[in-house]
Parts: C-alpha cells; sequence; structure tokens
C-alpha cells in the first residue's frame, strides 16, 4: 500500500512538473555533475591487481592503516598475556610465544605489515 502511493505521488509530482515546466526531450544530456559521479561509480567497481613492492611480515597479513597494525600487535600481546595470568601456559611459554615489539613498514599502495619482534 505504502508503494503505491509513494508511486502515485512521484507521478503526481511528475505530470505536475512537465506541465509547468515543460517536458524534457529524450535527447536532453546529463548534468555534468551527475555524469561525473556516475564515472566516479564505474572506476570504483573495477579492481585492479596490486602486487605488493614489500614483503609480507611474519604478522602474515595486510592491515589498511598502522593504527589497524598496532591494534593487531597490542590483540596478540593481550592474548598472550591473558592465558599466562589465567595459568594456561607458563611464565617460559609466555617469554617464547608472546612478542616483544614489532616493525611496520608500509607497501606504495597504502597497506601496512610488519615482524613480530621476539626475545
Amino acid at each position: 500500500m505504502k508503494k503505491c502511493l509513494s508511486i502515485i505521488m512521484a507521478l503526481i509530482v511528475l505530470f505536475s512538473a512537465s506541465v509547468n515546466t515543460g517536458v524534457i526531450p529524450a535527447t536532453a544530456k546529463m548534468p555534468a555533475a551527475t555524469t561525473a559521479s556516475v564515472k566516479a561509480k564505474a572506476h570504483k567497481v573495477k579492481k585492479h591487481k596490486h602486487k605488493h613492492n614489500v614483503p609480507k611480515g611474519n604478522m602474515g597479513k595486510w592491515f589498511k592503516s598502522r593504527k589497524a597494525l598496532r591494534k593487531h600487535v597490542n590483540k596478540v600481546m593481550k592474548y598472550w598475556a591473558d592465558k599466562e595470568e589465567r595459568g594456561e601456559i607458563t611464565r617460559e611459554k609466555y617469554y617464547k610465544k608472546c612478542p616483544c615489539g614489532y616493525e611496520a613498514w608500509s607497501c606504495s599502495c597504502g597497506k601496512w605489515t610488519g615482524n613480530f619482534k621476539y626475545d
């Protein structure tokens, strides 16, 4: 019912606009701004394969930003700290498995990766 009302209202607006301002011919061109936005959307759809110009670190993944990389590092460190705190692993295993830091680098495409550092 709502859909039907919406269609009727759209038709009323369309007919009243064409009566007041005249009918726009079918050969009329789209405004430049609309054409540009359509082209921009079409450009976004195309995905280009990108070969990273730097190797993926021992983290094993690419991140959209350095902040996202830092968030991942903190998550991994917290994971191991929580396991040690709950007594699931020994302190020796904690020192062996939990990274004590990291190094990060970026690719020309803007993504980030890095290496965990261990003692």
